[in-house]
């Protein structure tokens, strides 16, 4: 494994954005799945121990729940002193899973883009278009990680990171599949808004059963 040159490919993509880049990545004899895979497992792991050593350092006596635990009254200090004591295992153990769920999210993802792309006429490789999306996407959980460590401008750098994404991401379907630009937006956009309305639908279902317990 060649890391300078996966490297180089990564910011290659992230500070190029347009068809030029994606349309020579297309072109590589490395554009796989199995280069897509590999790239996303490393991305995985690194997130998943940048994340084990977030919530190592954000539950710490040093760290930023320790200092907001400290500014606390004594009593309440009391209250919740076990349950912070509890939440780096499972924040490590949330961190961990990514490992797994990471790569297997990936390919499911990858996949529903792929199917949309091909119900509206886009001729492109699964495969080829995961290799695409792993230039961006597996660069794009490091940094995110990353960020992670800036509590308060982690954030809206997160949320700017995401559009990114999605602009990024409407580039490689685009050439792979070698979609209009119309065509392309929608097959971006149509599973975030599936999505959205499957997220709407849970917590509007979760409030329905708070409130019928309540009552």
């Amino acid at each position: 494994m060649d890391v300078n040159s996966i490297f180089q490919t990564w910011v290659n993509v992230l500070t190029k954005p347009g068809e030029e880049v994606f349309t020579a990545e297309r072109e590589k004899s490395s554009a796989t799945l199995k280069t897509a895979l590999i790239w996303m497992i490393l991305a995985s792991v690194i997130s998943a121990l940048l994340g084990t050593l977030q919530a190592q350092i954000f539950s710490s006596p040093l760290g930023g729940v320790g200092q907001i635990m400290e500014m606390l009254p004594t009593e309440l200090q009391g209250e919740l002193g076990p349950i912070t004591e509890n939440a780096t295992p499972g924040g490590s153990f949330l961190s961990l899973s990514f490992i797994f769920f990471g790569p297997i999210t990936f390919l499911i993802g990858v996949g529903i883009y792929h199917v949309v792309a091909s119900v509206l006429g886009g001729r492109g490789q699964y495969g080829r278009y995961a290799y695409l999306y792993a230039t961006f996407g597996a660069p794009i959980i490091i940094v995110g990680s990353i960020l992670g460590f800036l509590p308060a401008v982690g954030g809206c750098l997160g949320a700017i990171l995401g559009i990114y994404q999605i602009v990024l991401n409407y580039f490689a379907l685009k050439v792979e599949y070698q979609l209009s630009q119309g065509r392309a937006v929608v097959v971006v956009v149509a599973p975030l808004l599936v999505g959205l309305a499957l997220v709407a639908c849970l917590a509007i279902a979760l409030v329905g059963m708070v409130a019928s317990v309540m009552q």
